[in-house]
């Protein structure tokens, strides 16, 4: 058998114009050979280092095709995906990916995945065009398995690519993320800060976007020599645009790191993998689970916001939780920077648009252990302005968003200004998410001046407060230094709001007297 490594550089079909997928479940699903033996070198783009070790090429590989063995081809269009929360009519959607016999942990961990790239592409963006997904696969041995999708995304802002890549430890039958493929999130933040390194005078790069989180670290894998290659999606590190999403333009973004350099900070599964990328093995056999395995460790690039050193329903613990709605901000940084000096955990409540228009800020909040949340797609006053069949839309936007620059699940919702119905908290409860109002209104987006807003904040303290804030508006970042001191000098400590309340349930409003009742105790 002769390689056919291929590499990921190549061009891949414009979003919606491939032949279209018929879902294909099970047995149905088309058999593929998957030829393993040598290695060619003589392609144009084996010599690029930024490319990763591609053993199978399946871009475009069609339902009926029967050029390969011991892999089959999921495919599906938009009728495929009918349960979720947002399914605008109209949007073009067509995804592939493999299935390798005896890993069905890993078939149903890849379906899951394509299955949140269709529902957060629908939700995530502005006026969705077309979404494709293609595959290849990176890495193939009796223990290791990887495989890179590709997308292909059309919107109101034109036409972006984006890579994640995943992994199958066939001994654990565990199905990893990129970010597993290291150590710890130690290791995670030193690969951060060797990217950093190498795209500091790149023109076209916002390297405080560069963040470790799982989101952005999605897509990482091996190239020929062994080097691990770190990926990026059009835009994701692009500078932020007042007003608009990051410009795609500039293209893929990537970094090597030299073999040797990352070695220390490799997992199991990472040396495992980096091995199978380089594998010239004539055949696949995966090796049969462990029946008992390990449960997997946590995972980098996740990262809580819960302080573990404090319990708020303990006897003389007294918690507080500062919320801030709007952002982010282009002045949103800038009380980062005061919570990391005063090692203050707080809760942000995002809007659509700004969210769009400032990822890398999402990520920085998210690396930083503070908890993000979502405040709506548009601030309006849903039970007035949004019919029922509106509702998941604007419910959906914001989660998704969130989803896709920083890999975390948003839990917490905040209706604009307070204004629920039966349907809105419906709404947010079938999407998983629990309603957050306040007991306390510092009163800041009423134009007081900032003393007047430190003296509401303080001056409604209770343990386990929920304070509302927002950071887009100056008097708070004055106000915010003085709040923290007076708090903290009345020996409150600044948890989550999730911590604040000891969980909060989907589809409950808290607090559960409504809006300014006291705490529960």
């Amino acid at each position: 058998m002769s390689s056919t490594r291929a590499h990921q550089n190549e061009a891949v079909p414009d979003p919606g114009r491939g032949p279209g997928r018929t879902w294909l479940p099970g047995a149905a699903a088309v058999a593929l050979l998957l030829p393993l033996a040598g290695c060619d070198t003589d392609g144009a783009g084996a010599a690029e280092p930024d490319a990763m070790a591609v053993l199978v090429d399946g871009t475009g590989e069609e339902a009926g095709s029967a050029d390969h063995e011991g892999v089959t081809v999921r495919t599906g269009d938009a009728g495929s995906f009918d349960d979720h929360p947002y399914m605008p009519e109209g949007v073009e959607i067509s995804v592939a990916y493999p299935e390798f016999e005896g890993a069905e942990p890993f078939s149903e961990g890849l379906a899951e995945r394509v299955d949140d790239d269709v529902a957060d592409f629908r939700a995530g963006t502005r006026d969705p065009v077309a979404l494709s997904v293609d595959w290849q696969i990176t890495a193939a041995d009796s223990g290791v398995l990887g495989v890179r999708l590709v997308r292909s995304e059309e919107d109101m802002h034109g036409l972006r690519e984006g890579y994640s890549t995943h992994w199958y430890d066939a001994e654990a039958g565990h199905t990893a993320w990129s970010t597993e493929l290291l150590a710890d999130q130690e290791a995670l933040e030193t690969v951060n800060g060797l990217v950093r390194e190498q795209l500091a005078e790149d023109g076209d790069v916002d390297t405080e976007a560069l963040q470790p989180v799982l989101g952005l670290y999605d897509s990482m894998g091996f190239n020929d020599d062994g080097d691990l290659v770190v990926e990026f999606d059009h835009g994701h590190l692009s500078p932020a645009e007042e007003g608009h999403v990051p410009s795609a333009e500039p293209g893929r973004k990537s970094a090597v790191l030299d073999s040797e350099e990352i070695d220390p900070l490799l997992s199991d599964l990472g040396q495992r993998a980096r091995e199978a990328s380089l594998s010239e093995e004539e055949q696949l056999t995966v090796a049969d689970a462990d029946p008992d395995p390990e449960e997997p460790g946590p995972v980098p690039g996740v990262v809580s916001a819960e302080d573990t050193d404090v319990d708020c329903y303990e006897d003389g613990t007294r918690c507080v939780a500062l919320t801030f709605d709007d952002g982010p901000h282009e002045q949103t940084p800038e009380l980062l920077d005061l919570l990391a000096d005063e090692d203050v955990t707080a809760s942000f409540f995002l809007n659509g648009n700004p969210a769009l228009s400032q990822p890398g800020t999402i990520r920085r909040i998210y690396a930083e252990g503070h908890e993000l949340a979502s405040h709506n797609d548009l601030h309006e006053d849903m039970p007035e302005e949004f019919t029922e069949a509106e509702l998941p839309a604007q419910v959906a936007a914001v989660s998704a968003m969130v989803r896709r620059q920083t890999g975390h699940s948003v839990e917490l919702f905040r209706p604009p200004f307070g204004a629920s119905s039966d349907a809105v908290l419906e709404e947010i409860g079938e999407q998983g998410m629990a309603e957050i109002l306040w007991n306390v209104d510092s009163e800041d987006w009423q134009d007081v001046p900032a003393g007047e807003v430190v003296d509401n904040v303080v001056a409604g303290a209770e343990p386990n407060t929920i304070v509302l804030l927002h950071d887009p508006l100056e008097a708070t970042l004055e106000a915010a230094p003085q709040i923290i001191e007076e708090l903290r000098a009345l020996d409150y400590e600044f948890v989550s709001v999730s911590q604040a309340l000891g969980g909060a349930e989907p589809g409950e409003s808290y607090p559960p007297g409504g809006l300014g009742a006291s705490p529960a105790p």
